[in-house]
């Protein structure tokens, strides 16, 4: 599959002047959801695994004709690092809810996080062209470090906070699939709450 990234560009200075003074509140839109740090967290460990997954199927040949490029590991790992604010919900998670005498460990663990997935980005940004069996083992190493790490953050919560966010992640998960089977029925199954 191939991936086409545009960048526009404003090509005419004319509104430059035209800022806003203050914010634009409407009161139709609704409320942003209150960020679940410990789901994000359990979310993006749940990506790497798939990610680790994908390349040692391949790696193993369990997956024939299937090619991972340097350029999807790049963009992926920017489109989550984006979406998901997984720094910042890490430094919540950590400063709001993690025990302060575990907070140096999570603190350890939030860093090894972010210095692998911007290693997965940075070395697969340095390889133009098809990668070697070896890069499929580092890359997959790399995810599985990630997971580790967010795992072992996300069992430095108290026993509470873990049981609310695992429930989180089981709802998420079950809406998930539900969608995905074409079965989701908003009137019947009603609309995704963590509250």
């Amino acid at each position: 599959f191939i991936v086409s990234i545009v960048f526009l560009q404003q090509l005419s200075p004319a509104f430059e002047e035209e800022k806003e003074k203050e914010p634009y509140n409407n009161p139709n839109i609704p409320a942003g959801p209150e960020e679940k740090s410990g789901l994000v967290v359990l979310r993006v460990a749940e990506v790497a695994q798939f990610q680790e997954k994908i390349l040692r199927a391949i790696l193993n040949g369990e997956i024939k004709d299937v090619v991972v490029t340097p350029q999807q590991l790049v963009f992926g790992t920017q489109i989550l690092l984006r979406n998901s604010n997984v720094a910042g919900n890490m430094k919540m998670m950590i400063d709001d809810e993690i025990p302060r005498s575990r907070q140096r460990q999570a603190r350890i663990r939030a860093a090894n996080t972010m210095n692998a997935l911007q290693k997965i980005s940075s070395n697969a940004a340095k390889i133009e062209r098809e990668m070697s069996p070896a890069e499929y083992e580092e890359f997959a190493n790399l995810y599985r470090l990630v997971r580790v790490e967010l795992n072992g953050l996300y069992e430095l919560l108290a026993e509470k906070e873990r049981d609310k966010y695992y429930g989180y992640f089981v709802a998420v998960t079950e809406y998930e699939k539900k969608i995905a089977e074409g079965v989701y029925n908003p009137d019947l199954d009603g609309v995704l709450k963590f509250d």
